[in-house]
């Protein structure tokens, strides 16, 4: 959406530049309190900054006209103190380099001057600006209107059409008379005759249209369109309904009574026709006609449900399908139009007559049923016992952005809150654009006059948002319709949802899961990956940089696979030739994750002799992120350590890393391992994935540092019940390393990911739908960036409940989307 800056943000920016420049005059002395312009240039001041307050504090959509143009003139003044009349001497020259100078232009000359030559020769035009700011700051703070109705200046700015309720109440019902049909009008063996119910009770269907077409009409704002179909819906004819504000009578119009439709409906005319309603309510079909834009096909059409389902709609639909419903319900609030509630089942939009494929473009112009037959009682605006709800329309939000989307936000949550609808006992005076409730409720809700104030609150604090957002925002005009489109093909759904319910060969998990068996369980997916990939033909693998106390690579368990180490850096001993790790800490971290993910490449950077030392070494973690990041080209950088405080080396190392990648990297480090210490560093900074630990059946342990993050649900993974093979391949070496926590759990976080990127890196050319490739978002699953802290990840219980390829891509489709609000 493009827009324009408003008249009132201009003015009020320039407002307060201009007002800060002159007291900086004054209170330089340049004008001495004895000078005829002294005390003028003060006021001016003192107002300027006033209407920089007033208008600031208010959104675009509450400047009404007669403020807006003010506002206008008022720029105009101001930009012309800047302008030298032809009598002007030469000080006045410099007027303008100063006000080019106070709004951030480079000037050469000196500003102060130039004010006070301002003032000093041009005192009149100084006074007629004070004079046009008082007039300003008077209208910006008077009170509420408190006539019946809303001030004419807003109704004109916005263009909205006003049809008193006497009048919509009369139509309705001489509409309600006219459309009952006369089966003896219609032709013998027409099938508007097969209707077996008594005639009095048969009436032709009726819409009202909902959106401002005042433009298409060709006539005055007091106008309304609607549709008379046949009984069973093979034809809808187009009447344009005028207000007339005095009875007159001509030759070319036909008064209309009951069953007066049914002769019009017969002749099947093909253009607008036009009726007249007068203050004597007469109900007129006049001898006019207009070229029809819409042509509607023969049935229902499509309820506003089923277009929210089936159609994509742009932000600028819904603000203008959003705007069309609360004018239209504030237009007819309290009225016979509300003896039907107005829901997503009594809004209908119609298709146009043409090919009557499933893919035509559906016009987004919506029409209510008349409710005929219905009770004369009107539905209540509200629950008065519980003030639970309040009846007007339930406007959808929109996932996607755009400009002054918060205005549409605000409009939305207004409409949720009943206690929003309670008039205040006094009118308040908006604050930004939102009317707070007093805490004295009006004593009477249910008379006219509550009813009134609420319809007031409608408008201000919905209908005229929607209406500046339609018509300011997008530019739209009266009589624009526009066309949308049905989604993709939803038989879709079908074909995936078969191929998702069908395990592949050679499934995994048919069984119970046993939850001792979580690494090997690890193990066995991260295998079935590492075929796929290589049956993918793809070639590079998945890089895990362990930052950690080295690795001891000639350690029993890693004597087959030690092609699975990349080059990798020692920070301890940079002249070592081989890696080594007195410790134990970095093997136990390399070993867990060779086993949970043996299609990942491990590069091992040694940063410390042991745990201990760790935090001597802040320098080395410095280094070392940044060699991971750059030469290393890891995609993962596992960090199983933390400290009690930040370090702004290893914080300024994670934030180049990820800005050089393009955020194309993840951080992992550990939690922490003391209930009583805050989450730990680098874990908490914004940049790295924090990990908890949980033994093997999910539950996080009872260890953990406490998290930072309010009470926010946070990310955890195996940390405990270390398999017995694994202690036993420690026990004589490194007997003392083995030790549940969130440095466990970080290893193993680092190898769940490292096999999910390599899935989804082939995920989608493994995946077919309706004989094409998948299409692929998977590249955001490459970043810390935003990502939510999720609760216990438990892999081996996702492979079973989606036991095949296609079940997976749609499940990792549904995360992103949940994540980012659309692929």
């Amino acid at each position: 959406m493009i827009e324009d800056e408003p008249i009132s943000t201009r003015v009020s920016s320039h407002a307060a530049k201009l007002s800060k420049a002159i007291f900086h005059v004054l209170a330089e002395k340049h004008l001495k309190p004895s000078d005829l312009c002294y005390k003028v240039a003060n006021d001016i001041a003192v107002r300027l900054h006033l209407i920089d307050q007033y208008l600031g504090s208010l959104p675009p959509y509450w400047i009404e006209l007669d403020i807006e143009q003010l506002c206008h003139s008022i720029l105009q003044d101001l930009q012309a103190m800047t302008q030298p009349t032809k009598e002007s001497t030469s000080p006045i020259l410099h007027i303008l380099p100063f006000l080019k100078s106070s709004f951030h232009q480079k000037s050469h000359l000196d500003p102060e001057t130039c004010l006070v030559a301002f003032f000093k020769t041009r005192i009149e035009n100084a006074r007629g600006l004070k004079l046009a700011c008082d007039d300003l700051i008077g209208r910006l703070t008077r009170e509420e209107n408190d006539a019946d109705q809303l001030p004419g200046s807003a109704l004109q700015q916005l263009e909205i059409p006003f049809i008193s309720d006497d009048h919509i109440d009369t139509i309705f019902k001489a509409l309600q008379h006219i459309t009952q049909c006369e089966p003896t009008s219609h032709e013998a063996g027409n099938t508007m005759t097969s209707n077996k119910l008594e005639p009095q009770l048969i009436r032709h269907p009726a819409r009202l249209c909902l959106h401002d077409l005042s433009d298409s009409l060709g006539s005055a704002s007091r106008s309304i369109l609607i549709l008379i179909s046949a009984i069973d819906m093979t034809l809808w004819q187009e009447f344009c309904l005028n207000i007339q504000p005095e009875s007159s009578i001509d030759d070319n119009q036909e008064f209309l009574s009951q069953g007066g439709f049914c002769h019009v409906l017969e002749r099947e005319i093909t253009a607008r026709l036009f009726l007249s309603f007068d203050i004597n309510k007469n109900l007129s079909l006049l001898n006019k006609t207009q070229v029809l834009k819409q042509i509607l096909q023969a049935g229902p059409g499509e309820s506003l449900g089923s277009i929210l389902r089936h159609y994509d709609l742009t932000p600028k639909d819904k603000v203008m399908l959003s705007y069309a419903i609360a004018r239209s319900y504030w237009q007819y609030y309290d009225s016979d139009m509300m003896r039907t509630k107005w829901t997503s089942d009594t809004i209908w939009f119609m298709s146009e007559r043409e090919s009557g494929e499933r893919d035509d473009p559906l016009p987004l112009c919506a029409y209510l049923s008349f409710p005929f037959g219905m009770p004369d009682n009107i539905t209540p605006d509200i629950r008065f016992e519980a003030l639970l709800n309040h009846r007007c329309p339930r406007i959808f939000d929109i996932g996607d952005s755009f400009t002054n989307k918060t205005y549409f936000d605000r409009a939305v949550k207004f409409c949720l809150d009943s206690e929003n609808f309670i008039p205040p006992s006094k009118p308040v005076k908006p604050i930004r654009g939102s009317v707070k409730p007093s805490s004295e409720q009006t004593p009477s809700l249910d008379t006219g006059a509550g009813i009134l104030a609420r319809r007031k609150i409608f408008y201000k604090n919905v209908v005229r948002p929607l209406a500046w957002l339609a018509k300011r925002g997008f530019r739209a005009h009266a009589g624009d319709i526009t066309y949308v489109n049905k989604k993709p093909d939803f038989s879709l759904l079908e074909e995936v949802s078969n191929l998702i319910s069908q395990p592949e060969p050679g499934a995994l998990f048919h069984s119970a899961i046993d939850s001792r068996m979580w690494l090997q369980d690890l193990k066995k997916i991260s295998e079935q990956v590492e075929r796929k990939r290589r049956a993918c033909k793809v070639a590079t693998p998945v890089r895990i940089a362990i930052l950690d106390t080295g690795c001891d690579e000639d350690f029993s368990a890693f004597e087959t696979s030690k092609d699975r180490f990349a080059m990798g850096k020692n920070f301890v001993n940079p002249g070592a030739t081989t890696m080594t790790d007195s410790f134990g800490h970095g093997t136990l971290m390399a070993r867990l994750i060779m086993e949970c993910a043996p299609g990942a490449e491990i590069q091992v950077v040694r940063v410390a002799e042991n745990t201990k030392k760790l935090g001597e070494n802040q320098e080395k973690i410095k280094e070392a992120i940044l060699w991971a990041g750059r030469t290393g080209k890891a995609d993962i950088i596992s960090m199983s350590f933390g400290f009690a405080y930040d370090d702004q080396g290893i914080r300024e190392a994670i934030e180049t890393v990820q800005k050089e990648r393009h955020e194309d990297i993840i951080f992992f480090a550990s939690a922490g391992n003391s209930s009583t210490d805050d989450e730990s560093f680098p874990a908490r900074h914004p940049a790295v994935i924090s990990v908890y630990a949980t033994n093997r059946h999910g539950t996080f342990l009872p260890s953990n540092s406490a998290s930072t993050t309010n009470g926010a649900p946070v990310l955890g993974t195996y940390g405990d019940d270390i398999p017995d093979y694994i202690r036993e391949e420690f026990k004589t070496t490194y007997p003392d390393v083995c030790q549940p926590g969130s440095s466990v759990a970080t290893a193993i976080m680092a190898g769940i990911s490292a096999t999910m990127l390599i899935y989804t890196t082939i995920l989608p050319s493994l995946v077919s739908l309706q004989g094409q490739p998948a299409s692929s978002a998977f590249q955001r699953l490459r970043t810390t960036k935003e990502h939510p802290r999720l609760n216990a990840v438990k892999p081996a219980w996702f492979w079973k409940s989606r036991p095949n390829d296609m079940g997976r891509y749609m499940a990792f489709c549904d995360a992103l989307a949940d994540l980012h609000g659309s692929l």
